[in-house]
């Protein structure tokens, strides 16, 4: 099985796209990708699946991953989540600079306010690494915690995340084809799009309506810009429940009458870190 997921190497994607091949005891090679975008591009096409992040709980949804489900047949067969900590390590005690990838440092600000240097971006924690590993002057990076192990520092401070328990949710996704038969012993949650080819007053309110007439209770919804005009939007919602259940075909049915509706897939799911559906 090849896996695609965000490179480089020694990101919390590889760790993620590393932990449902585990999961899912599968034989697995995984194939990095400079972007999201083509990432998902090589589901179907150089690898059978791929393993992306969709939500972080400090940052929010990952759009470029909910814009690319509308652009192409993929399906959600899995979802896993991944405890993101970070580490500041030096070469010195007091850094004049620090690396440090563009959203590790809305995860660690206050930790990188206290240190009083200059921050130097980086593309990725991979590279914040290894430009602290070929730099001779006093210099720090911040650096997800399990790619610390096969270094040496003379400063670390570990856990620097803002939040303590902050952690970015993953989905696994394949071509889309057809569901599995439901297995009664687990829970199911599903995941769709509302395309935006029928706006008119009311319309968000009469599809929440819709799941709350049928008693579907709602994960996440998500307004995306279509990108036509302003004030169009498609809607991404994940809901607890197979889409093959009676009371989600009813809610959908009253959905799909004037709006068409992307089906995104039907998952198991728990509150364990890793809940695969293959």
């Amino acid at each position: 099985m090849r896996i695609a997921t965000l490179g480089p190497a020694g990101t919390f994607s590889e760790l993620a796209a590393s932990e449902f091949a585990a999961s899912a005891a599968a034989s697995a090679s995984l194939q990095f990708y400079p972007s999201l975008q083509r990432t998902l591009a090589a589901v179907g096409v150089d690898c059978e699946i791929a393993v992306v992040p969709l939500e972080n709980i400090v940052e929010g949804v990952v759009s470029p991953v909910i814009d690319g489900l509308l652009k192409q047949p993929l399906q959600i067969i899995a979802e896993l989540s991944i405890p993101v900590r970070f580490s500041l390590v030096a070469n010195h005690h007091k850094p004049q600079r620090i690396y440090a990838q563009f959203v590790a440092q809305g995860q660690c600000s206050e930790a990188l306010a206290r240190c009083n240097a200059p921050i130097i971006s980086t593309a990725s924690n991979t590279e914040a690494l290894h430009l602290l590993l070929a730099q001779e002057g006093p210099a720090a990076a911040l650096v997800p915690e399990h790619t610390i192990a096969e270094h040496s520092f003379a400063h670390v401070v570990h856990d620097v995340t803002d939040v303590a328990h902050n952690q970015t949710r993953f989905i696994v996704l394949q071509p889309s084809q057809d569901l599995p038969a439901r297995d009664p012993a687990q829970r199911y949650k599903s995941a769709i799009i509302i395309v935006d080819d029928a706006d008119h007053p009311g319309l968000l309110v009469e599809h929440l309506q819709a799941f709350a007439l049928a008693r579907v209770n709602l994960t996440a919804l998500v307004s995306r810009p279509t990108g036509q005009r302003f004030g169009a939007y498609h809607f991404f919602i994940e809901l607890e429940g197979h889409v093959h259940d009676a009371n989600v075909q009813r809610a959908l049915a009253l959905i799909k009458a004037s709006n068409q509706v992307i089906e995104l897939g039907s998952y198991s799911y728990s509150n364990a870190s890793v809940s695969a559906a293959i």
